[in-house]
């Protein structure tokens, strides 16, 4: 992938806010319930320090990041300027018909160069006959994302406001899987209606490594189980209606011919 060309479109739009050094830029992204794949950037610009001129410049930059991703990149952008902080929320979502067609959207989707967040991406998924695997291997790497962008043939002392700023900055990033159980996970993730989620701490001076591997049980019908003990319950029913269906039918067939013998005498003994 090249990533250079990624890391600069991604940088010249996020530099003006970046510059304010009051920002906040929490990521989502994951399938959800409903088959959705889906990428969020909320950001949170705190201006109220500036005089009035700079907060209009710094509104005016954030207004037009949010214009070009919605008219060029496909995202629906909520975006609030007179809030306190301003706050901007952008979300592109795909839906899909099954785990496996959302799993492959997210993939294309995080591997875009225009929008992902990400400087690495290794994701895989496993089917098999009562479960589905997703492997999720991603890498922030903001310190890459300014060597590769030239922020440092900004003049010396734009460009030491700028890494300032990074300092100041924060974030986080959430990743949300459909999961019964977690298998490994690098920060704490937790599963809660068949969704693991896991939260990490977005690193501006150095990488951000996520990694998630996470397993939903199926049922039968396909839909999504709890732990592997309740899939092993909804077997053992399965087996003990079985068997109770069998005695039932054995004892009826054995009350049938029980019958038949006994009509077969009496007709005998006319």
């Amino acid at each position: 992938m090249k990533k250079s060309f990624k890391c600069g479109i991604f940088l010249i739009l996020l530099l003006p806010v970046l510059l304010a050094g009051c920002i906040e830029i929490d990521i989502s992204t994951g399938v959800d319930a409903n088959y959705d794949a889906y990428l969020v950037y909320n950001i949170a610009l705190d201006v109220r320090e500036f005089d009035a001129q700079y907060q209009d410049l710094m509104k005016n930059a954030l207004n037009r990041i949010g214009w070009h991703y919605q008219e060029y990149l496909g995202f629906v952008v909520d975006l609030h300027l007179d809030a306190d902080p301003c706050t901007m929320v952008m979300t592109r979502r795909v839906g899909n018909d099954s785990f496996e067609q959302a799993y492959a959207s997210l993939r294309e989707m995080l591997t875009d160069e225009s929008i992902t967040p990400f400087m690495r991406v290794d994701m895989a998924y496993q089917r098999f006959e009562r479960q589905d695997k997703f492997l999720f291997n991603a890498m922030t790497d903001f310190t890459q994302v300014v060597r590769l962008s030239n922020a440092e043939e900004l003049p010396p002392a734009l460009f030491e406001f700028f890494e300032e700023s990074l300092l100041s900055a924060e974030g986080t990033i959430t990743l949300s899987l459909p999961a019964s159980e977690i298998v490994d996970s690098t920060h704490n993730a937790e599963v809660r209606n068949n969704q693991a989620t896991m939260v990490a701490p977005l690193s501006y001076t150095g990488q951000t490594e996520l990694e998630l591997t996470a397993v939903v049980n199926l049922f039968r019908d396909g839909t999504p189980g709890g732990t592997f003990d309740d899939i092993v319950g909804e077997q053992e029913w399965f087996r003990d209606i079985a068997f109770y269906i069998g005695c039932a039918a054995a004892g009826l067939f054995l009350i049938i011919l029980l019958v038949a013998a006994l009509t077969k005498k009496r007709r005998n003994r006319r």
